[in-house]
Formats: C-alpha cells, structure tokens, sequence
C-alpha cells in the first residue's frame, strides 16, 4: 500500500487472474440463479412473487423485468445470458457493467441475500474501472497493446480501494465472531457442523463424526477460523506475495466450507474476491522506446505481456 503512484506508469490489470476471478463471480451468482426456482430465490405472498421492488430496489432487473402477472423469465434469462457471456470471458469491455447490474439486482431483490451477494454486488462494482478500457474480444486473450494512460489511473486507484475493501470485510467478520460467547468459548462450530440446514452434507457429517466429536478438535477449527480471518484481513494490504498468501487461506478456509456447510455459490464468490485481490498488474513493457531522435514513442503503443 505504500507509494502507490510508483506503480501507475506501467499498472495493467489484464491477465489470467483477473479473468478467472471474473469468471468465479459470474459463476457463482449464476449457480444462484440456474439451481433455485422463483419460489425460493423470491418467498412468495399469495399469489406473486415477493420480489422487493420498494424505493431503489426498484430498478432492479427483477422489477423491471417482470412480464404479465409477476412473471420472471425475462429477468432470469437476460441474467443468464449476461452471466453467461461473462463467465466465457466475451468482451470484458462490454460486459463489466451489465455483470455488474445482474449481480446487483438479485442482491436487492432476492428475500434472502447472504454474505456472498452482497460481497459480489461491490467487487462487480470495483471491477468496473478495470475492464472498461479492455478492448480485447476474450479476457484470455494477452493485451497486446497497454493499457491507456487514463485507465491505468482508474484501474489502479479501484484495486486499491478493493484491498481495503477486502481488509474490512475479513477484519469486520473476525471482530463479530469475537463478539459471540459461542466463538469465545470455541463452541461455535459444533453448532453449525450439527445443524440441520448449514451444516455438512449427511454422508460428510457421518463420515466426520468421530472427528467433529472431539472438542479439541471443535475449539481448533473454531479458532482456527477466527485466526485465519484476521491474517486474511492484514495480508490483504500487503505485497503481492502477502497477497498470494491471503489466497491461499482463503482458498483452504472457504473451501472448507463449501464442504462442510454446503454453500458453493458463498465460497467461490469469496475466492474469486481473494483471487482480484491478488492481481499484480505490473505489466511491465521495458522501458519506453524513442524515435531516432530521441523522443519517447507513447505508452500505449507498447505491447504488454500478462503478469
């Protein structure tokens, strides 16, 4: 985090990282949106959908979208096809608004959002300023011309804005789990391994048991939560293989619970956070050549090399 202009003349963002996490994001919310019928994305009242249209929410794809008595499809296949379109990487230029959108307008009008939404509604929101000077046709294509002057500046000013974004999140979620007795005393996760609808899958609970009935073990990974979430939050500003590091604890933390609480859509909506937050983004091209007369060729005519 220190001296962060130092980074601006060569700062390009576009590579396989931030196209994975890309990727990660839209699959995740379209998971959400493919594997969950109206009824249980939107409680219903009655008859109707409740779909929360009340003040801003009303512009929400959902309420838009609604065609004849509270019918959805257009809103659900729209979401899809955008989501779609992201995950394969198509036209990150184009698409980075319109993801951004579908993932804000299921936060806003689904009854029962959890974590990972809203987390995915900001990020989508951050990665805005990184992909509108991205011309390229596919995100896994290598740039082959930099990144202009005025996008760098953008798209290195909403990363950083991300890291501290990400830092708040993972110290906010250890801070709270430190607030309840049940995390103090190391209980905590007994009570979620053994709950009927967070906790492990059957055969993963039965297979665990012998484990999980041990409360060192229990006191452990409840610790181990919480100390994973705070080194989460300090690495998250750090250098890029601090970074690195964040990523991999993410990836061990909330790959444990996908498996063990059954919520893929939250954990790869989390890595996928950790994974933007881990771009380099120093692209570097070399110096900038000059003319024969010694006048330096413009920036962003010089080919890149994904980091």
């Amino acid at each position: 985090m220190i001296d962060p202009l130092r980074h601006l003349p060569a700062y390009d963002p576009r590579g396989l990282w931030l196209a994975c996490a890309r990727s990660m994001f839209a699959a995740a919310t379209l998971s959400i949106i493919v594997c969950n019928p109206d009824d249980v994305l939107f409680l219903r009242v009655g008859d109707q959908s409740a779909v929360r249209c009340g003040g801003v929410q009303g512009l929400s794809l959902w309420c838009l979208g609604q065609v004849g008595d509270g019918d959805l499809s257009l809103a659900r296949i729209v979401s899809v096809l955008v989501l779609g379109l992201v995950v394969v990487g198509f036209r990150p230029r184009w698409t980075c608004i319109p993801h951004w959108y579908v993932t804000y307008s299921l936060c806003v009008s689904m009854t029962l959002p959890n974590g990972g939404e809203h987390v995915a509604q900001i990020a989508t929101m951050l990665l805005i300023p990184l992909c509108l000077g991205d011309h390229r046709t596919w995100q896994w294509q290598s740039p082959v011309t930099a990144l202009h002057a005025s996008w760098r500046g953008a798209s290195l000013a909403a990363m950083y804005v991300f890291r501290v974004q990400v830092c708040i999140i993972y110290a906010h979620a250890a801070w709270s789990k430190l607030m309840e007795q049940s995390w103090r005393d190391g209980t905590a996760e007994y009570v979620i391994f053994f709950d009927p609808h967070y906790g492990p899958y059957p055969p993963v609970r039965e297979a665990l048991l012998p484990v999980l009935s041990s409360p060192s073990v229990i006191v452990g990974l409840t610790w181990s939560t919480i100390g994973m979430e705070i080194a989460i939050a300090v690495l998250a500003l750090g250098t890029r293989r601090m970074r690195l590091a964040a990523l991999g604890l993410a990836v061990l933390l909330h790959g444990g619970i996908i498996a063990l609480m059954g919520m893929p859509s939250f954990g790869l909506i989390m890595i996928a956070l950790l994974t933007t937050n881990a771009v380099a983004g120093a692209n570097q091209a070399g110096p900038a050549p000059t003319h024969s007369k010694g006048s330096p060729v413009d920036r962003d005519n010089v080919a890149v090399h994904p980091g």
